[in-house]
């Protein structure tokens, strides 16, 4: 009866998904995080704390129980810009907006047990969220390795309290993928070839988030991404018919256009940009992507040249070496920036201009 109460109120607060289960993770997925950990084949992002990650009990000994909650973010707005966004980065950073609701529902618990002892977690912990997600009933790990809910989709943002109290368990959610290859065939990056297991090192997503001068190859595998990937999520049958909108926060405000994003001034972010989910990173990534979007774009306009010569005289050397490398694909007159040239002193530049790069 409590914890139905305590259900009630947390979606009140505004949660889609609300699941309960036990301080431990299912063999399957500790099995498979230890072999990828072995392997080094881990994003560097993935918490350093490997044994509390297998084991939240050494993260928070006196835990009995994680609830773990569900936000949608599932827009009905589409981007239709040259640059892309992912939906996930468009509104408020989610962080924000999950641990607020999150202490909401922490005071729900407070009014229900004395001397609560918890603690809480939005994608900043030595937790595996998804699978304690699982596990609590919100929803399957898909083929994409996405946390799949049948009636809200994969665009779920997840967060987890711990609590010292002992609540009865939610039913894992059965995998509902079966024979569909949907997300595989849809990887421009074919990062999904095996099912239930993303190749990282390939993913877009992930190669958004890299710093400083990146090879050739992950160059061409960004495409037109200034930031992360939704590819495997728009084809996913689970996202066809679902509610969406449901959350103001999560209401697009950012936009991936190219000379706009060029044209930011690095050291202020814009307005719309401050609580983004990308804002962490900085300006500097986004605006060498934006570059390198230019490049695999392959277009010629005039507004893409001005901005360009513009980025030739930026303070970073990165972006120096990506404005002069996407100007010079796109067959823009040398002539017009011989004066920059002979000012720059940059090697790698120069090796550029040499086209020994």
């Amino acid at each position: 009866m409590i914890k139905d109460n305590i259900k009630m109120k947390f979606n009140k607060i505004g949660f889609d998904l609300v699941g309960f289960t036990r301080p431990n993770i299912n063999h399957k997925f500790s099995k498979n995080f230890k072999k990828r950990y072995n392997e080094d084949d881990l994003p560097s992002f993935v918490h350093h704390n490997v044994e509390n990650i297998l084991n939240p009990k050494k993260e928070a000994p006196w835990a009995k129980t994680i609830i773990v909650l569900g936000l949608s973010y599932a827009s009905s707005i589409n981007q239709n810009t040259d640059g892309f966004i992912s939906r996930y980065t468009r509104g408020i950073d989610y962080h924000k907006v999950m641990r607020e609701k999150i202490e909401k529902g922490i005071e729900v618990l407070k009014n229900n047990f004395d001397n609560l002892k918890y603690s809480f977690y939005v994608d900043n912990g030595p937790v595996m969220e998804k699978a304690l997600a699982q596990q609590a009933g919100l929803g399957w790990i898909g083929k994409n390795t996405l946390l799949i809910n049948e009636k809200y989709g994969s665009y779920i943002f997840l967060g987890e309290i711990f609590i010292d109290k002992e609540f009865s368990v939610d039913e894992p959610t059965k995998d509902k993928c079966r024979d569909c290859t949907l997300c595989r065939d849809n990887c421009p990056t074919d990062s999904l070839e095996t099912p239930y297991y993303l190749n990282y090192k390939t993913c877009r997503s992930n190669l958004t988030q890299e710093k400083g001068i990146l090879n050739k190859s992950k160059e061409k595998l960004i495409g037109n991404c200034i930031w992360g990937c939704d590819n495997c999520q728009e084809a996913c049958p689970f996202n066809k018919e679902i509610p969406k909108d449901l959350h103001t926060e999560f209401e697009p405000k950012i936009t991936g256009n190219i000379v706009d994003i060029l044209n930011y001034d690095r050291k202020e972010f814009p307005k719309r940009w401050v609580n983004s989910a990308l804002s962490w990173r900085g300006m500097r990534v986004i605006q060498r992507n934006a570059l390198i979007s230019l490049i695999n774009l392959d277009i010629r306009k005039e507004d893409y040249r001005k901005v360009i010569i513009k980025k030739m005289k930026d303070n970073s050397p990165i972006l120096r070496y990506y404005a002069y490398k996407s100007y010079l694909s796109l067959g823009f007159e040398i002539s017009e920036i011989q004066d920059i040239i002979n000012k720059e002193a940059e090697v790698n530049i120069k090796k550029i201009l040499e086209g020994s790069d």
